[in-house]
């Protein structure tokens, strides 16, 4: 590898050369994102994190906004949650039995999210999405599902358009029927031929492609969706796994006026600690009983730990509206900084989550930005949405767009505009 990497990251560097002898590209999954587009230029590995700040094994502190893809939420080794993590540790996690942290998580999640009576486990989002799926297929009996076109609900092949060559045969997506977001018209046309057929319409409370803007439902999209559940029996899985108690502690179907029957949460549930949840109606509740799934990690006492505490600290310390305040900070900022240096940038969705494009740019000029921001102390990734946490303070924002400032100009004289 060149020089430059040998020079800032040069512990990475040797990390990655160990490693891809022994895992596959080195990095397993979406982590290997975004340094092996820029492999030279951007850290492998991290050490460890602290609030919002993230050291790579090099010894650089970076602002965090990838958040561990979002699974932050109220900062890096919070105390109360880590804490929390290590008194049950001492009595064990995986046990042969389900623990009482089972139920007080329970508890605190119906007493919280909105018109969902139980929940139900997994260990990460997928878990999740592909539980709700299987529940909604029990309790209508029905094959088909319905998602939105460049929605992404977790890595099972039942996802995404069919792919051999990345090992999703036909089949798996032969019963996955898919219309663009906001398109009334074929979200009539797909209830018109295919309504009585549908168990489940999966949807995210907001669009959020990778790479691409984010944009939220109209108004006329979502009622539609919304009575034509209703009407044809098919349930309506709110995929809350990315946005799940950054917006609202009520769920993010609230906030967005889906009326969900199955909700799916993950990622910031337990503030980096592995768990999911599947949360749904009164009416859904003899099918959940009755069908069988099950994961060993599923009831990890320690998740739950971290869960309970981290639920607590956001709604007791109103984190919600932490992550709003200073999102706009950085939102508003970012729109400034681009405008001052000619960059058409584009940034969309929440802000506590923003989606941060260029128009036609193919994710060159985000790469470029990428890059200057990580020499000069943040961390964001060029085609996911970024993320705050609790931990990012005005403080911390200010700096951030210190560092945008110059980041934007330099990505400028990079490609020549």
């Amino acid at each position: 590898m060149p020089n430059t990497a040998q020079g800032r990251y040069s512990a990475s560097v040797d990390l990655l050369r160990r490693a891809r002898t022994v895992i596959p590209g080195g990095v397993w999954g979406h982590n290997r994102m975004p340094s092996a587009l820029d492999p030279d230029e951007l850290p492998w590995f991290a050490d460890c994190g602290r609030g919002a700040r993230l050291r790579d094994v090099d010894g650089h502190w970076y602002v965090d906004y990838i958040c561990g893809y979002g699974a932050i939420i109220n900062g890096y080794a919070r105390p109360e949650i880590d804490d929390a993590v290590r008194d049950q540790a001492l009595r064990g996690s995986t046990l042969s039995q389900a623990t009482a942290k089972t139920v007080e998580l329970a508890e605190l999640l119906v007493d919280l999210v909105d018109g969902m009576a139980w929940a139900a486990w997994g260990a990460n989002g997928s878990d999740a999405t592909w539980t709700a799926l299987t529940m909604a297929r029990a309790h209508t009996g029905r094959p088909h599902v319905a998602q939105v076109v460049n929605a992404y609900h977790g890595s099972h092949s039942w996802n995404g358009p069919a792919d051999p060559g990345q090992g999703r045969p036909g089949q798996d997506t032969s019963l996955v029927h898919q219309v663009r977001w906001n398109d009334v018209a074929a979200l009539d046309e797909l209830f018109a031929r295919h309504g009585d057929e549908l168990a489940a319409f999966v949807v995210t409370p907001y669009h959020h492609p990778i790479p691409g803007d984010a944009e939220f439902a109209t108004p006329e999209w979502r009622d539609a969706l919304n009575t034509h559940c209703r009407r044809t029996g098919t349930l309506l899985v709110v995929d809350d796994v990315r946005a799940g108690f950054r917006l609202d502690l009520r769920g993010s179907h609230a906030a967005f006026g889906f009326h969900a029957d199955l909700v799916c949460f993950s990622k910031g549930l337990g503030n980096g600690w592995p768990l999911s949840a599947v949360m749904g109606t009164e009416a859904i509740r003899k099918t959940s009983e009755q069908i069988f799934l099950a994961g060993t990690f599923w009831n990890s006492a320690n998740s739950m730990a971290a869960a309970l505490a981290n639920l607590t600290l956001l709604r007791d310390e109103e984190g919600v509206k932490k992550m709003q305040h200073s999102g706009e900070l950085l939102t508003s900022g970012l729109r400034r900084i681009a405008e001052r240096n000619g960059v058409p940038m584009q940034v969309t969705g929440p802000v506590a989550m923003p989606s941060v494009t260029v128009r036609d740019d193919d994710q060159k000029w985000m790469r470029r930005f990428a890059v200057h921001m990580a020499a000069q102390g943040t961390l964001l990734h060029a085609g996911h949405n970024w993320a705050l946490s609790t931990a990012h303070t005005p403080e911390l924002v200010e700096e951030t767009l210190t560092h945008a400032e110059t980041a934007m100009a330099r990505a400028q004289e990079d490609l020549g505009r």
